[in-house]
């Protein structure tokens, strides 16, 4: 059997100062400039939603202001993998470094069994993106609010198929830069962020003064459907803007899938 108690490990360093980092671990307006649609933090808890029934529901355990955060879930957030509760954590280490700030990220407490499997590999890829996000604002859109789209779609077809339907337009990479042509012919282009087929794709997008664009296929607990995210995150763009991409990616979704 695999470690009962399996941890995930992620570090960024990021271009920007702790107290900035510390901010963005701790705050909800500053949080939802990077990571969830929306967020509260008051009375000791964070409550973070991506809507689509996507809620984290976390207690703070143990903070040091600029250097250790510590965030438990209630023993129930995983009782649809385990009879058993288990408390799973996420910690942040912050550490200053000249004007920059390295951020370890520390999140354990999955099960060793294999019905953990699909929710670890997942909330491992998820810190490997949403740290590239929370890099990407502090060192390019500080203090600027951000502009979601999001579209969706559940399915049931293997993840290879999803991926080979996104992806049947192309995905080209030369050195850090990117053009992904989507299943409607539309052309995105700019520096890639992450990319680990057949389930993600991060880049930022040029023509929406550099947002961040996520493509990715998703199992949320174990024998559920395929979800698809087509994910953008803009900042300094105006709304009617993000919403038409939004719009036309749920087209594109529905096309393919509906």
């Amino acid at each position: 059997m695999k470690n009962s108690n399996r941890a995930i490990h992620a570090a960024r360093e990021i271009n920007a100062p702790v107290e900035a980092v510390w901010k963005a671990l701790t705050q909800a307006r500053e949080l939802e400039r990077w990571f969830p649609r929306k967020a509260r933090v008051e009375n000791g808890k964070v409550d973070l939603s991506w809507g689509g029934g996507v809620d984290w529901e976390m207690e703070i355990e143990e903070q040091q202001e600029n250097k250790y955060l510590r965030l438990g879930y209630n023993e129930d957030h995983y009782k649809m993998v385990s009879a058993v509760p288990r408390r799973l954590a996420v910690e942040f280490f912050l550490e200053a470094k000249e004007g920059k700030t390295l951020l370890r990220i520390v999140h354990a407490g999955f099960g060793g069994e294999s019905g953990w499997d699909e929710i670890y590999d997942g909330v491992r890829r998820g810190w490997d993106t949403e740290s590239l996000s929370l890099k990407h604002y502090l060192e390019h859109h500080a203090g600027k609010d951000r502009v979601v789209a999001l579209a969706q779609v559940n399915v049931q077809l293997p993840v290879q198929e999803v991926w080979n339907l996104l992806t049947r337009g192309g995905i080209t990479v030369h050195g850090e830069q990117y053009v992904y042509t989507t299943p409607l012919g539309s052309r995105y282009e700019g520096r890639l962020v992450y990319l680990n087929p057949p389930q993600d794709l991060c880049g930022t997008l040029e023509h929406l003064n550099n947002a961040m664009f996520r493509l990715t296929a998703e199992r949320f607990q174990p024998g559920a459907d395929v979800t698809i995210w087509a994910w953008i995150g803009a900042y300094g763009v105006p709304a009617e803007v993000v919403k038409a991409e939004e719009q036309r990616w749920q087209r594109q979704l529905d096309e393919l899938f509906g």
